[in-house]
């Protein structure tokens, strides 16, 4: 897979938190210092500072980025056969495998170059840590989701409480006799492995605002209006949104499935949370989950991309892959439905909206020939001797070269501006082109060249004379 894409630039947020992060360090010979305020949204810049020291060592190229992902994949791939074996056996377990690496958020992520696949890592080395009672894999992994981001934080805080729930403690019967120390002792005992993140998350975010004297976002950052409080229509609005993510890209399937095996289990008079331990505690873990990642997600005007609640939609297939291996007796029947399953989600990445819709396209390995489309666009631009100044384009298409390519080409592209570009650059992988963008290229503008590939088109308009 990485041999595939290792020439593909960065993409979506990828440029910003790992392209733009690195680069700084790397112009810096790798001393840690604060980041620009055009670049900084407040996350602790970690994997930007490991990418600039990837590039120290093997050269600053597109190669060298996305090879320095493998250590990760690696160990999600390995983690989730461990978790695989774990929740449905050792014949059953390699099913977990292909059901997550094949989901488009996963994917989509892992063809990136980005934090996002090193929060699996530490995400998953958690969640091993906690079911196998590993404190070391626990201390270790909740440092590392505390120091690649704040969503690295808050998947900490939320498996710290799941690790509460789950203890076995006596905790109603200590409440009700009133016994304070025995629950405190409790909870520093299960607080240890927790205590190294959670102090550097402290220390971070007090050297931040010492810094820059801000934490999280300011009223001047790029992305300020993305924080900004919902009114009462957008937080409807954010809550379908919501609810869409937890379908989309053939996550459906994964519901459905879900739905009709506890079904099945309730018709044989089967309790799932009753009778078996492991499925009740993967539901506490996914309720968990969602109280500490959705509520950002609903009361912020436009923080719900997919992989912001990337470990929720993992914790889902570890509780359908429970049900499947161990709500069905017949083996022909779990496979049957299992390799359904996997094609389903799999499939997902197929999945590509009607113009006019936005996408989470950084969630979905079907962005992939957008790369090669733009490569040929540039090309038809440069023999047309077109000055990227005099094109308008729109997200993720207005960064240099030099970030996206790491080719030295400081050109890039205005923003769409009807009123001053003399050319458009527009594609269906731009969510900022709404149906009246369009609307307006028809009418007044002239269509100069269409490159379209499995779904995903660009389009070059010039004004009409």
């Amino acid at each position: 897979m990485i041999w595939s894409v290792q020439n593909d630039p960065f993409f979506w947020d990828c440029v910003q938190l790992g392209s733009k992060h690195a680069h700084h360090f790397y112009l810096n010979e790798l001393h840690w210092t604060p980041l620009p305020p055009e670049i900084d949204s407040g996350h602790p810049p970690v994997f930007g500072w490991y990418l600039a020291f990837v590039w120290s060592v093997f050269g600053k190229t597109l190669p060298a980025s996305h090879w320095a992902m493998l250590p990760f994949i690696l160990l999600n791939t390995g983690f989730l056969f461990r978790l695989g074996r774990l929740l449905g056996g050792i014949r059953f377990g390699y099913w977990l495998v292909p059901l997550v690496l094949l989901d488009p958020v996963m994917a989509g992520q892992h063809v990136n170059v980005g934090p996002d696949t090193v929060l699996v890592t530490f995400f998953l080395m958690a969640t091993l840590g906690i079911l196998e009672q590993r404190r070391i894999w626990l201390l270790l992994s909740v440092f590392g989701l505390c120091a690649i981001s704040m969503r690295g934080m808050m998947t900490a805080g939320a498996l710290f409480l799941w690790q509460i729930l789950v203890s076995g403690k006596s905790w109603a019967a200590w409440l009700k006799q009133k016994d304070v120390a025995a629950v405190f002792s409790a909870l520093l005992r299960l607080s240890v492995p927790f205590l190294p993140g959670f102090l550097f998350a402290g220390w971070f975010l007090w050297w931040h605002w010492r810094a820059t004297g801000w934490i999280g976002y300011h009223p001047g950052s790029p992305w300020a209006p993305t924080f900004e409080k919902a009114d009462t229509g957008q937080l409807l609005r954010n809550i379908l949104i919501v609810g869409w993510r937890w379908l989309d890209f053939g996550r459906v399937f994964v519901w459905l499935v879900l739905a009709g095996l506890i079904g099945k289990a309730a018709w044989s008079k089967q309790n799932l949370l009753k009778d078996d331990i492991v499925f009740r505690n993967l539901l506490l873990l996914l309720l968990c989950l969602l109280l500490f990642l959705t509520p950002s997600s609903i009361l912020l005007k436009n923080v719900s991309a997919h992989r912001y609640v990337l470990p929720g939609f993992l914790a889902l297939s570890f509780m359908t892959f429970r049900v499947l291996a161990t709500a069905l007796n017949s083996t022909r029947n779990r496979t049957a439905i299992t390799v359904f399953l996997v094609i389903a989600i799999a499939l997902g990445n197929c999945w590509i909206y009607p113009r006019g819709i936005a996408m989470g396209w950084d969630a979905t390995l079907a962005h992939l020939p957008y790369h090669s489309l733009r490569n040929e666009a540039l090309e038809y631009l440069d023999r047309e001797n077109i000055d990227f100044q005099t094109v308008g384009s729109a997200f993720p298409n207005l960064n240099t070269g030099e970030n996206l390519l790491l080719n030295g080409d400081e050109r890039r592209f205005a923003d769409k501006d009807y009123a001053t570009n003399r050319f458009v650059f527009a594609s269906n992988v731009f969510n900022d082109f709404s149906e009246t963008d369009y609307a307006i290229l028809n009418k007044d503008w002239v269509l100069m060249k269409r490159l379209e590939k499995t779904g995903v088109w660009i389009e070059i308009y010039r004004r009409k004379d």
